[in-house]
């Protein structure tokens, strides 16, 4: 029965969509985690335009401008709609993603190296430690890691047929609407492994066929947007996509960092990050330039894959800016070398025992998704109690006769106004003296890290706590409510 499974397509598909949405409930029934892993900025944005009607530029909370391009808090859009601005609305375009992105790998690596390494691969996609992280995580980064897949499939397509450079050119186009232009560089790396082919064969395939269609349409997709949103919110676009985000995160400027000063880092978290799938995956790189594949077509499909990754790696390790979740687009690529050896050793082993050793390692990672997003602790709880105490603090104000609508706020936490169903930013010291001057007295303001300035402008009214949580003056606040008088 195991035999006719592995070679069953629709069982693999079925095992896929299982696996990813077995992983997605598993973090979902666990405690919210929405104030970690920077999350909050991405649910302000949501807010804002779902509540405020900004669509084309968001800002969060704080009133801080979006840092990334839209179009991953445009797909959650739909969800928020039918579901409420909530955790499962915005999660579930992550679990899309990740799990197309795992079909996508299976089809792939169906075609290329296998029915059984294309399967072995897609569940390396979902089940690796940091994909069942991400799959529902309120970040762009599962999105942009399937737009970059697809635009890089589709230059090993074109570069074999001469045909499809545009599906190339809107899927970058799209990469770049989801997280800048890193996309369209990861995405095109591959191609670089033409100079490999070269060295061995100076007649190698060369990439060819007509780019002009598809570089309009780039330029339409990853422009026409930024164009329409500078010209509505002017320099400060600008200063904070270009400036501190584009060439910030790359040279370091604005940022306590260096280029080249996290030269390990991206290697040695590829390896710790996706286990055991990686295990493979470096077995399999270090075949790539040992014992290449003596098929044409295959050996320039691994040349591919290796480029995209190191290249990848490199580009990373360069940046003065790095954290382990910039490695998502790379993993389609580490998936199907790991697959391939997977199925290598699948072959000498014996099929059947291999895949009831990979039943096991899946269970026992099953397992480690329960414990890891159940069983909290170190600064995983941390965030999952703080994310808990606000809601409670949002129930317990709603229960008052204090008007949630009407509240100002100062530092509270974004997952407190998400509950209460307001978007209200927080005030700076400007803001603050203006609502003063014209707010009609008392006002109300909900506070909870207070910034230097606050302490010595409420020195001239006359302050009144009239909420706190927790009620219990020993536990650390989450937020509070002063009425202000004069």
């Amino acid at each position: 029965m195991m035999q006719k499974l592995i070679r069953s397509p629709h069982a693999w598909v079925v095992l896929v969509m299982v696996l990813a949405t077995s992983i997605f409930a598993l973090r979902l029934s666990g405690p919210a985690d929405l104030e970690g892993y920077a999350q909050h900025r991405n649910v302000g944005y949501v807010m804002d335009m779902m509540w405020q009607g900004n669509w084309l530029a968001q800002h969060d909370i704080q009133g801080r401008i979006l840092s990334k391009p839209p179009l991953h808090t445009w797909t959650m859009a739909p969800f928020a709609a039918v579901f409420g601005v909530d955790r499962l609305a915005m999660t579930i375009p992550s679990y899309l993603a990740v799990l197309a992105l795992a079909l996508l790998v299976f089809q792939v690596g169906r075609q290329r190296f296998g029915l059984l390494a294309g399967g072995l691969a897609a569940v390396a996609v979902i089940m690796a430690p940091t994909m069942s992280k991400h799959i529902a995580l309120v970040r762009s980064d599962a999105l942009f890691s399937l737009a970059v897949a697809v635009a890089a499939f589709a230059a090993y397509r074109a570069w074999e047929t001469g045909r499809g450079w545009t599906l190339f050119w809107v899927a970058s186009g799209f990469a770049t609407l989801t997280k800048g232009p890193l996309g369209l560089l990861i995405a095109a790396s591959g191609l670089l492994a033409y100079f490999w082919e070269r060295r061995g064969n100076p007649a190698a395939l060369k990439p060819r066929g007509r780019q002009l269609p598809g570089v309009i349409l780039f330029v339409v997709i990853s422009t026409s947007w930024f164009v329409a949103a500078w010209w509505q919110q002017g320099y400060d676009l600008i200063d904070k996509m270009i400036f501190d985000e584009l060439l910030g995160q790359a040279t370091g400027a604005r940022k306590d960092s260096i280029p080249g000063e996290n030269l390990p880092k991206p290697t040695a978290y590829l390896l710790l990050r996706f286990l055991p799938f990686s295990l493979f995956f470096f077995y399999a790189l270090w075949q790539v330039f040992k014992r290449p594949a003596a098929d044409a077509g295959e050996r320039r499909f691994e040349r591919f894959l290796a480029t995209w990754v190191l290249s990848g790696l490199l580009i990373f390790s360069l940046a003065a800016h790095f954290r382990p979740d910039l490695l998502l687009p790379l993993w389609a690529a580490c998936a199907l070398l790991a697959g391939r050896e997977m199925a290598r050793t699948a072959a000498r082993i014996g099929e059947a025992r291999f895949m009831r050793i990979g039943a096991a390692v899946c269970v026992v990672l099953l397992g480690s998704v329960f414990l890891t997003y159940h069983t909290v602790f170190g600064k995983r709880a941390e965030r999952s109690e703080q994310t808990g105490a606000v809601e409670a603090a949002a129930l317990a104000l709603s229960a008052t006769d204090i008007d949630a609508a009407g509240l100002h706020h100062v530092g509270t936490p974004v997952t407190f106004q998400m509950h209460l169903g307001t978007f209200r930013p927080w005030l700076s010291r400007e803001a603050f003296r203006e609502v003063a001057a014209t707010e009609v007295v008392p006002f109300y303001l909900a506070v909870d890290r207070e910034p230097a300035w606050l302490e010595e402008e409420l020195a001239a009214f006359v302050v009144k706590r009239v909420f706190r949580w927790p009620e219990d003056e020993a536990d650390r606040r989450i937020v509070e409510v002063l009425r202000i008088s004069r």
